[in-house]
């Protein structure tokens, strides 16, 4: 129903429901009075089946064109239809300094030395336990390995039948690093678009039911303008700028400039406009309308499985996230609409509506059976 209700919600998320079967139960059978002595198994029963946990799908949402001023939407590096991704940095001389980038596997090659990279010359970058990236280190295939595959499940490194690793993680002095996904150290991410992987959000400031504030990560860009000048997404959490290293500044706020005039006030990539006189078309500001002259507007790159979701399209980042700045595209005067599909949400329902049905017939059939077999099986007649 979730995902339903948010069909027209602008940068909604679909998430689909992840069921976990209950521990098998054994049957004994045994006198009534004995404590379970003389116990006879009689077998094992499945007790069914409880939701876990809904799992959203960060898939890109169809962008479309509303023409208002002060609606964005961000679009992902990642071109429809690419299913994997790795991090890696831009090629140059400001590689160690430049931001993460989204890019497909597809396009990935071994380069000089070893070291695996984009078609373009971009290294690529392994992340450490948290899923932050690691700007010195390089993913450089093992001279040892004999094997086909580079990676496996997941990013980790396949195994030869001698035990040589696919590829080896090393520092800037080539010193290797451990590199087993799921233990401390630093590992190659390879994981579906949809489910996982590096995405883009705008940072907005939620504030909880006891009033306390927080950063919070959002894809919907239908911003309005609050009396005190701020930009708010639509349910009314203040839009965030961010530092230099792309970590948003909770004490922040983007201020429409008054003494602006023009007709457009994001430009490309969310940059603010200058309109003939000189004017900035917004500014960043403290919370309390302080000028924050070391902030900017900038969508952030984060790892979204470590992301709590918070309902509608607000996800609350944990200890675990690593904030980026973003490489991706802030279009203007557009949103991105909800990803989830109404035919195909109408027929998971009615799938669910049915086995639930199919299971209550179930449920009635064996009460049916063992009231006969309580009130006729067994009975002498004629007492």
């Amino acid at each position: 129903m979730n995902n339903i209700s948010n069909l027209s919600t602008p940068g909604f998320k679909n998430s689909s429901g992840q069921l976990m079967a209950f521990p098998e139960q054994l049957l004994l059978r045994y006198q009534y009075g004995s404590n379970g002595a003389g116990a006879v198994p009689l077998g094992t029963v499945n007790p069914g089946a409880l939701f876990q946990e809904a799992v959203p799908n960060f898939s890109q949402g169809l962008i479309q064109q509303t023409g208002q001023p002060l609606d964005l939407a961000i679009e992902d590096p990642l071109s429809p239809g690419v299913s994997v991704y790795a991090l890696a940095a831009k090629a140059g001389a400001a590689a160690k300094t430049a931001s993460p980038a989204m890019v497909s596997t597809l396009s990935l090659v071994v380069g000089r030395g070893g070291v695996i990279e984009t078609a373009k010359g971009a290294p690529v970058l392994p992340v450490n336990a948290a899923g932050a990236p690691i700007a010195d280190a390089r993913v450089v295939v093992n001279p040892q390995y004999k094997g086909a595959a580079l990676y496996g499940a997941g990013g980790s490194p396949v195994v030869d039948a001698k035990g040589n690793p696919s590829y080896l993680i090393v520092g800037p002095k080539g010193k290797p690093i451990p590199s087993q996904q799921g233990t401390p150290g630093a590992y190659f991410p390879v994981v579906s678009s949809q489910t996982g992987g590096v995405h883009s959000f705008f940072a907005v400031a939620n504030v909880d039911a006891q009033g306390r504030q927080s950063v919070a990560l959002t894809r919907d860009g239908q911003l309005h303008v609050g009396a005190n000048g701020f930009l708010y997404d639509a349910v009314s959490q203040r839009l965030l700028g961010v530092n230099a290293k792309g970590v948003p500044i909770l004490n922040s706020a983007v201020k429409l400039n008054p003494l602006y005039h023009g007709s457009s006030y994001f430009g490309p990539n969310g940059a603010p406009l200058r309109d003939a006189a000189g004017q900035l078309s917004y500014t960043l500001v403290q919370a309390n309308g302080a000028p924050l002259p070391t902030a900017s507007f900038h969508a952030v790159a984060v790892a979204v499985n470590t992301l709590q979701p918070l309902g509608g399209t607000t996800f609350l980042p944990t200890a675990q996230t690593a904030f980026v700045k973003s490489g991706a595209a802030i279009k203007t005067g557009a949103l991105e609409s909800s990803n989830a599909n109404s035919t195909q949400n109408m027929i998971n329902m009615l799938s669910v509506y049915r086995n639930y049905q199919a299971n209550q017939i179930m449920a009635q059939t064996i009460d049916s059976t063992l009231k006969l077999a309580v009130t006729q099986v067994g009975a002498v007649t004629g007492l």
